[in-house]
């Protein structure tokens, strides 16, 4: 049978650690609710595309932290 591509939250991180790439529950819903890593919500299930997890997990597109820009002295911070 093959693997299923579209997981839960719950069977996201058990294939992650299973894949050796520890992932806990609470960093993949972090990740989610910032849109680090696309998802489909229906109700109150988070549907998740592994691919998606695994191009997250291996940086793919680089990095996922966005660079800071230099600046000349301090800069301001609006409030």
């Amino acid at each position: 049978m093959p693997e299923k591509v579209v997981l839960t939250i719950k069977e996201t991180v058990k294939r992650s650690q299973q894949m050796g790439m520890p992932l806990s529950e609470y960093t993949l819903r972090r990740a989610l609710r910032t849109g680090a890593i696309p998802c489909r919500v229906l109700g109150k299930k988070y549907l998740i595309a592994w691919p998606n997890v695994e191009n997250w997990l291996m940086c793919v597109n680089g990095a996922d932290n966005t660079p800071v820009l230099s600046t000349d002295g301090i800069r301001q911070i609006n409030i």
